[in-house]
Protein backbone atom coordinates (compact mmCIF):
# COMPACT_ATOMS: atom_id res chain seq x y z
CA UNK A 1 0.00 0.00 0.00
CA UNK A 2 1.22 3.48 -0.59
CA UNK A 3 0.47 6.87 0.79
CA UNK A 4 -2.73 9.28 -0.67
CA UNK A 5 -1.14 11.84 -2.64
CA UNK A 6 -4.25 14.45 -1.61
CA UNK A 7 -3.25 13.90 2.39
CA UNK A 8 0.46 14.94 3.29
CA UNK A 9 1.63 16.29 -0.26
CA UNK A 10 5.16 16.75 0.98
CA UNK A 11 5.40 12.86 2.30
CA UNK A 12 4.85 9.75 0.12
CA UNK A 13 5.34 6.56 1.78
CA UNK A 14 5.41 2.78 1.04
CA UNK A 15 4.96 0.02 3.43
CA UNK A 16 3.85 -3.93 2.27
CA UNK A 17 4.49 -7.33 3.72
CA UNK A 18 4.94 -11.24 2.26
CA UNK A 19 4.93 -14.61 3.36
CA UNK A 20 6.11 -17.56 1.78
CA UNK A 21 6.15 -21.57 2.14
CA UNK A 22 8.67 -23.54 0.56
CA UNK A 23 8.27 -27.72 0.73
CA UNK A 24 10.41 -29.22 -1.45
CA UNK A 25 11.41 -32.66 -1.32
CA UNK A 26 14.12 -34.26 -3.28
CA UNK A 27 14.76 -38.09 -4.23
CA UNK A 28 18.19 -38.57 -6.13
CA UNK A 29 19.82 -41.61 -7.30
CA UNK A 30 23.42 -41.73 -8.42
CA UNK A 31 24.10 -45.60 -9.54
CA UNK A 32 27.65 -46.93 -10.07
CA UNK A 33 28.45 -49.23 -12.50
CA UNK A 34 31.63 -51.51 -13.35
CA UNK A 35 34.16 -48.76 -13.36
CA UNK A 36 33.23 -47.75 -9.72
CA UNK A 37 36.74 -48.19 -8.88
CA UNK A 38 38.23 -45.14 -11.18
CA UNK A 39 35.98 -43.31 -7.84
CA UNK A 40 38.25 -44.76 -5.53
CA UNK A 41 35.16 -47.02 -3.95
CA UNK A 42 35.45 -50.60 -2.89
CA UNK A 43 31.83 -52.08 -4.34
CA UNK A 44 30.47 -51.72 -7.90
CA UNK A 45 27.45 -51.74 -9.46
CA UNK A 46 25.50 -50.82 -6.88
CA UNK A 47 23.22 -47.53 -6.28
CA UNK A 48 23.06 -44.89 -3.20
CA UNK A 49 19.82 -42.88 -3.08
CA UNK A 50 19.53 -39.68 -0.66
CA UNK A 51 16.04 -38.23 0.77
CA UNK A 52 16.29 -34.64 1.37
CA UNK A 53 13.46 -32.62 2.50
CA UNK A 54 13.91 -28.36 3.25
CA UNK A 55 10.62 -26.55 4.54
CA UNK A 56 11.04 -22.98 4.59
CA UNK A 57 8.79 -20.60 5.89
CA UNK A 58 9.04 -16.66 5.78
CA UNK A 59 7.62 -13.03 6.00
CA UNK A 60 9.27 -10.08 5.27
CA UNK A 61 7.64 -6.62 6.38
CA UNK A 62 9.15 -3.24 4.26
CA UNK A 63 8.31 0.37 4.19
CA UNK A 64 9.89 3.73 2.33
CA UNK A 65 9.34 6.94 3.01
CA UNK A 66 9.98 10.12 1.34
CA UNK A 67 9.83 13.32 2.85
CA UNK A 68 9.56 16.85 0.48
CA UNK A 69 11.75 19.67 2.04
CA UNK A 70 11.14 22.11 -0.78
CA UNK A 71 14.24 20.79 -3.21
CA UNK A 72 15.96 18.27 -0.64
CA UNK A 73 14.48 14.78 -0.21
CA UNK A 74 15.10 12.35 2.94
CA UNK A 75 14.42 8.94 2.41
CA UNK A 76 13.96 6.71 5.38
CA UNK A 77 13.16 2.57 4.74
CA UNK A 78 13.49 -0.87 6.84
CA UNK A 79 12.89 -3.84 6.20
CA UNK A 80 12.85 -7.02 8.47
CA UNK A 81 13.23 -10.41 7.16
CA UNK A 82 12.13 -13.86 9.45
CA UNK A 83 12.53 -17.17 7.95
CA UNK A 84 12.44 -20.60 9.52
CA UNK A 85 13.95 -23.67 7.88
CA UNK A 86 13.89 -27.35 8.60
CA UNK A 87 15.71 -30.16 6.92
CA UNK A 88 15.59 -33.75 6.84
CA UNK A 89 17.95 -36.57 4.86
CA UNK A 90 17.98 -40.07 4.42
CA UNK A 91 20.17 -42.66 2.84
CA UNK A 92 19.96 -45.88 1.26
CA UNK A 93 22.28 -48.56 -0.60
CA UNK A 94 20.95 -50.83 -2.63
CA UNK A 95 22.56 -53.47 -5.18
CA UNK A 96 20.00 -55.62 -7.11
CA UNK A 97 18.58 -58.12 -6.47
CA UNK A 98 18.96 -57.50 -2.58
CA UNK A 99 17.01 -54.72 -0.81
CA UNK A 100 17.53 -51.32 0.44
CA UNK A 101 18.75 -50.90 3.45
CA UNK A 102 19.75 -47.46 5.08
CA UNK A 103 23.09 -46.42 5.51
CA UNK A 104 22.19 -42.90 7.51
CA UNK A 105 18.66 -43.00 8.93
CA UNK A 106 16.69 -39.94 9.16
CA UNK A 107 18.68 -36.81 10.49
CA UNK A 108 16.63 -33.72 10.57
CA UNK A 109 18.12 -30.16 11.51
CA UNK A 110 16.28 -26.54 11.58
CA UNK A 111 17.23 -22.84 12.73
CA UNK A 112 15.74 -19.50 12.21
CA UNK A 113 17.00 -16.55 10.64
CA UNK A 114 16.16 -12.85 11.02
CA UNK A 115 17.64 -9.95 9.97
CA UNK A 116 16.98 -5.92 10.52
CA UNK A 117 18.06 -3.79 7.11
CA UNK A 118 17.26 -0.07 7.38
CA UNK A 119 18.43 2.36 4.53
CA UNK A 120 18.57 6.15 4.49
CA UNK A 121 19.08 8.98 1.84
CA UNK A 122 19.09 11.62 0.19
CA UNK A 123 18.17 13.28 -3.11
CA UNK A 124 18.29 16.95 -4.18
CA UNK A 125 15.62 17.74 -7.45
CA UNK A 126 17.16 20.85 -8.94
CA UNK A 127 13.72 20.74 -10.91
CA UNK A 128 11.90 17.97 -12.63
CA UNK A 129 14.18 16.93 -15.03
CA UNK A 130 17.48 17.13 -12.98
CA UNK A 131 18.15 15.05 -9.63
CA UNK A 132 20.94 13.89 -7.83
CA UNK A 133 20.61 11.58 -4.64
CA UNK A 134 22.78 9.35 -2.41
CA UNK A 135 21.44 6.29 -0.42
CA UNK A 136 22.99 3.81 2.22
CA UNK A 137 21.33 0.25 3.38
CA UNK A 138 22.25 -2.87 4.19
CA UNK A 139 21.11 -6.23 3.05
CA UNK A 140 20.60 -9.69 3.93
CA UNK A 141 20.83 -13.17 2.80
CA UNK A 142 18.98 -16.20 4.74
CA UNK A 143 21.54 -19.04 6.03
CA UNK A 144 20.41 -23.06 5.45
CA UNK A 145 21.93 -26.16 5.46
CA UNK A 146 23.77 -28.39 2.96
CA UNK A 147 21.86 -31.69 1.33
CA UNK A 148 23.12 -35.19 1.95
CA UNK A 149 25.59 -36.26 -0.82
CA UNK A 150 27.13 -39.78 -1.22
CA UNK A 151 30.67 -38.01 -0.20
CA UNK A 152 31.20 -39.24 3.17
CA UNK A 153 33.73 -36.29 3.46
CA UNK A 154 31.24 -33.74 2.85
CA UNK A 155 28.78 -33.95 6.31
CA UNK A 156 25.19 -33.79 5.88
CA UNK A 157 23.14 -30.29 7.16
CA UNK A 158 25.92 -28.61 7.32
CA UNK A 159 25.08 -25.13 8.49
CA UNK A 160 25.87 -21.81 6.90
CA UNK A 161 25.76 -18.76 8.32
CA UNK A 162 23.72 -15.36 6.46
CA UNK A 163 25.13 -12.80 4.23
CA UNK A 164 25.44 -9.10 5.11
CA UNK A 165 25.82 -6.81 2.73
CA UNK A 166 26.70 -2.69 3.14
CA UNK A 167 25.53 -1.08 0.07
CA UNK A 168 26.08 2.72 -0.99
CA UNK A 169 25.07 4.58 -3.91
CA UNK A 170 25.66 8.04 -5.65
CA UNK A 171 23.19 8.76 -8.67
CA UNK A 172 22.17 11.60 -10.78
CA UNK A 173 18.98 11.15 -13.03
CA UNK A 174 18.49 13.40 -15.87
CA UNK A 175 16.20 14.31 -18.76
CA UNK A 176 16.99 16.91 -21.80
CA UNK A 177 15.31 18.52 -24.88
CA UNK A 178 12.26 18.29 -23.35
CA UNK A 179 12.79 14.49 -22.23
CA UNK A 180 14.00 13.37 -25.39
CA UNK A 181 17.19 12.34 -23.81
CA UNK A 182 17.80 10.73 -20.71
CA UNK A 183 21.09 10.17 -19.02
CA UNK A 184 21.08 8.36 -15.50
CA UNK A 185 24.58 7.95 -13.76
CA UNK A 186 24.93 5.77 -10.55
CA UNK A 187 28.54 4.45 -8.76
CA UNK A 188 28.25 1.89 -6.29
CA UNK A 189 30.10 0.41 -3.37
CA UNK A 190 29.03 -2.70 -1.96
CA UNK A 191 31.25 -4.50 1.16
CA UNK A 192 29.70 -8.34 1.85
CA UNK A 193 30.88 -10.18 5.00
CA UNK A 194 30.31 -14.02 5.71
CA UNK A 195 30.06 -14.98 1.75
CA UNK A 196 28.51 -17.84 0.88
CA UNK A 197 30.81 -19.28 -1.59
CA UNK A 198 29.19 -22.48 -3.31
CA UNK A 199 31.00 -25.87 -4.58
CA UNK A 200 29.11 -28.24 -6.62
CA UNK A 201 29.57 -31.84 -5.44
CA UNK A 202 29.95 -34.88 -8.01
CA UNK A 203 28.59 -37.36 -8.67
CA UNK A 204 25.27 -35.92 -7.03
CA UNK A 205 25.07 -32.28 -8.58
CA UNK A 206 24.17 -30.74 -5.46
CA UNK A 207 25.95 -27.94 -3.68
CA UNK A 208 27.56 -26.88 -0.59
CA UNK A 209 27.61 -23.70 0.56
CA UNK A 210 30.23 -22.04 2.92
CA UNK A 211 30.91 -19.11 4.68
CA UNK A 212 34.16 -17.98 3.28
CA UNK A 213 35.41 -14.44 3.79
CA UNK A 214 34.37 -11.21 2.57
CA UNK A 215 33.96 -8.83 -0.53
CA UNK A 216 34.15 -5.33 -1.71
CA UNK A 217 32.54 -4.70 -4.94
CA UNK A 218 32.36 -1.47 -6.78
CA UNK A 219 31.94 0.38 -9.77
CA UNK A 220 29.43 2.26 -11.85
CA UNK A 221 26.40 2.15 -14.72
CA UNK A 222 25.30 4.56 -16.96
CA UNK A 223 22.42 4.70 -19.14
CA UNK A 224 21.07 6.97 -22.29
CA UNK A 225 18.13 6.52 -24.11
CA UNK A 226 17.15 9.00 -26.47
CA UNK A 227 14.26 9.28 -29.31
CA UNK A 228 16.05 11.85 -31.58
CA UNK A 229 12.59 11.37 -34.62
CA UNK A 230 9.61 10.13 -34.25
CA UNK A 231 9.33 6.40 -33.63
CA UNK A 232 13.09 5.82 -33.17
CA UNK A 233 14.24 4.48 -29.86
CA UNK A 234 18.00 4.24 -29.06
CA UNK A 235 19.19 3.42 -25.57
CA UNK A 236 22.75 2.54 -24.29
CA UNK A 237 23.40 1.06 -20.93
CA UNK A 238 26.95 0.25 -19.88
CA UNK A 239 28.14 -0.70 -16.43
CA UNK A 240 31.87 -1.37 -14.93
CA UNK A 241 32.48 -3.41 -11.70
CA UNK A 242 35.38 -4.48 -9.91
CA UNK A 243 34.43 -7.04 -7.88
CA UNK A 244 37.56 -8.86 -5.40
CA UNK A 245 37.89 -10.84 -2.40
CA UNK A 246 39.10 -9.15 0.92
CA UNK A 247 39.23 -12.55 2.60
CA UNK A 248 38.61 -15.94 1.01
CA UNK A 249 40.21 -18.93 2.54
CA UNK A 250 39.43 -22.38 1.20
CA UNK A 251 40.23 -25.96 1.65
CA UNK A 252 41.53 -27.93 -1.33
CA UNK A 253 43.23 -31.43 -1.61
CA UNK A 254 43.49 -31.42 2.20
CA UNK A 255 45.17 -27.97 2.41
CA UNK A 256 43.68 -24.44 2.82
CA UNK A 257 44.08 -22.26 0.48
CA UNK A 258 44.21 -18.48 0.50
CA UNK A 259 42.60 -16.93 -2.70
CA UNK A 260 42.29 -12.94 -1.16
CA UNK A 261 42.41 -10.72 -4.15
CA UNK A 262 40.68 -13.11 -7.01
CA UNK A 263 37.89 -11.78 -8.72
CA UNK A 264 34.47 -12.81 -8.00
CA UNK A 265 32.54 -15.23 -10.30
CA UNK A 266 29.77 -15.00 -12.70
CA UNK A 267 30.20 -11.29 -12.60
CA UNK A 268 31.88 -9.45 -16.11
CA UNK A 269 33.79 -6.24 -15.53
CA UNK A 270 32.30 -4.66 -18.43
CA UNK A 271 28.60 -4.98 -19.36
CA UNK A 272 27.65 -2.95 -22.41
CA UNK A 273 24.03 -3.13 -24.47
CA UNK A 274 23.31 -0.70 -27.36
CA UNK A 275 19.64 -1.10 -28.71
CA UNK A 276 18.02 0.60 -31.50
CA UNK A 277 14.44 -0.09 -32.62
CA UNK A 278 12.56 2.30 -35.21
CA UNK A 279 8.16 1.54 -35.24
CA UNK A 280 6.55 2.80 -38.05
CA UNK A 281 2.66 3.11 -37.42
CA UNK A 282 0.23 2.34 -40.67
CA UNK A 283 -2.69 3.40 -38.03
CA UNK A 284 -6.36 1.91 -38.48
CA UNK A 285 -9.08 0.25 -35.95
CA UNK A 286 -5.97 -2.39 -35.41
CA UNK A 287 -3.24 0.03 -35.14
CA UNK A 288 -1.16 -1.93 -36.93
CA UNK A 289 3.06 -1.20 -36.50
CA UNK A 290 5.77 -2.86 -38.23
CA UNK A 291 8.58 -2.76 -35.56
CA UNK A 292 12.69 -3.53 -36.51
CA UNK A 293 15.09 -3.81 -33.69
CA UNK A 294 18.42 -4.64 -33.30
CA UNK A 295 20.35 -4.98 -30.58
CA UNK A 296 24.73 -5.11 -29.32
CA UNK A 297 25.72 -6.88 -26.56
CA UNK A 298 29.30 -7.47 -24.96
CA UNK A 299 30.37 -8.65 -22.51
CA UNK A 300 34.18 -8.36 -20.11
CA UNK A 301 35.88 -10.69 -18.94
CA UNK A 302 34.17 -13.20 -16.32
CA UNK A 303 35.46 -16.12 -14.34
CA UNK A 304 33.46 -19.26 -13.18
CA UNK A 305 35.30 -20.20 -10.45
CA UNK A 306 36.84 -18.98 -7.09
CA UNK A 307 40.29 -20.36 -8.19
CA UNK A 308 40.30 -18.18 -11.12
CA UNK A 309 41.33 -20.94 -13.87
CA UNK A 310 37.91 -20.74 -15.96
CA UNK A 311 37.68 -17.85 -17.69
CA UNK A 312 35.55 -16.60 -20.77
CA UNK A 313 37.71 -13.62 -22.69
CA UNK A 314 35.56 -10.35 -23.67
CA UNK A 315 32.53 -10.80 -26.38
CA UNK A 316 30.35 -10.02 -28.59
CA UNK A 317 26.92 -10.69 -29.17
CA UNK A 318 24.30 -8.91 -32.02
CA UNK A 319 20.38 -9.99 -32.08
CA UNK A 320 17.79 -9.20 -34.34
CA UNK A 321 14.37 -8.85 -34.95
CA UNK A 322 11.49 -7.72 -36.92
CA UNK A 323 7.52 -8.14 -37.33
CA UNK A 324 4.51 -6.44 -37.37
CA UNK A 325 2.29 -5.86 -34.33
CA UNK A 326 -1.90 -5.18 -33.92
CA UNK A 327 -4.10 -4.95 -31.07
CA UNK A 328 -5.04 -8.84 -31.31
CA UNK A 329 -1.77 -10.19 -32.78
CA UNK A 330 1.93 -10.15 -33.08
CA UNK A 331 4.76 -11.87 -35.83
CA UNK A 332 8.03 -11.55 -35.06
CA UNK A 333 11.04 -12.97 -37.18
CA UNK A 334 14.32 -12.93 -35.17
CA UNK A 335 17.95 -14.14 -35.04
CA UNK A 336 20.02 -14.34 -32.56
CA UNK A 337 24.07 -14.38 -32.10
CA UNK A 338 24.49 -13.17 -35.98
CA UNK A 339 27.88 -13.76 -36.05
CA UNK A 340 28.33 -17.29 -34.22
CA UNK A 341 30.43 -15.77 -31.51
CA UNK A 342 31.94 -19.11 -29.70
CA UNK A 343 31.33 -18.12 -25.49
CA UNK A 344 31.30 -19.83 -22.38
CA UNK A 345 27.97 -19.38 -21.28
CA UNK A 346 28.21 -21.08 -18.14
CA UNK A 347 31.29 -23.15 -16.38
CA UNK A 348 31.83 -25.11 -13.32
CA UNK A 349 34.39 -25.36 -10.54
CA UNK A 350 35.56 -28.87 -11.89
CA UNK A 351 36.56 -27.78 -15.07
CA UNK A 352 32.97 -28.43 -17.55
CA UNK A 353 31.97 -25.67 -19.54
CA UNK A 354 28.67 -24.79 -21.00
CA UNK A 355 28.79 -23.04 -24.51
CA UNK A 356 26.17 -20.10 -25.35
CA UNK A 357 23.97 -20.94 -28.17
CA UNK A 358 25.25 -21.09 -31.47
CA UNK A 359 23.34 -19.02 -33.97
CA UNK A 360 20.14 -18.83 -33.94
CA UNK A 361 16.71 -17.98 -35.92
CA UNK A 362 12.87 -18.13 -35.13
CA UNK A 363 9.68 -16.61 -35.49
CA UNK A 364 7.28 -15.67 -32.59
CA UNK A 365 3.31 -15.74 -32.73
CA UNK A 366 1.35 -13.80 -30.11
CA UNK A 367 -2.06 -13.71 -29.74
CA UNK A 368 -3.80 -11.22 -27.84
CA UNK A 369 -7.38 -12.00 -26.55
Amino acid sequence: MSSPAAIVRNLQWTAGAYLFHQDNPVKQTTHFGEDAALLGLPDNNFSLTNFNTAKNTGFALFGQADWAMNKLHLILGARYDYENKKYSVRGEYEKAPDPAFVIRPDTSASANYGAFSPKIGFAYHFDEEHIIYFTGANGFRTGGFTQLSTDPSQPPLYPFKPEYSTNLELGSKNDFFNKKLRLNIVAFLTKVKDVQVPTLVLPDAITVTRNAGKLDSKGFEAEISTTPIKGLEIDYNAGYTHARFKELKLSQGGNEVDLAGNKQVFTPDVTSLLAAQYTYSIGGKQNVKLIVRGEWHYLGEIYFDLANTIRQAPYQLLHTRFGIASKHAELYFWGRNLTDQRYIAYGYDFGAVHLGDPKTYGITLIGKF
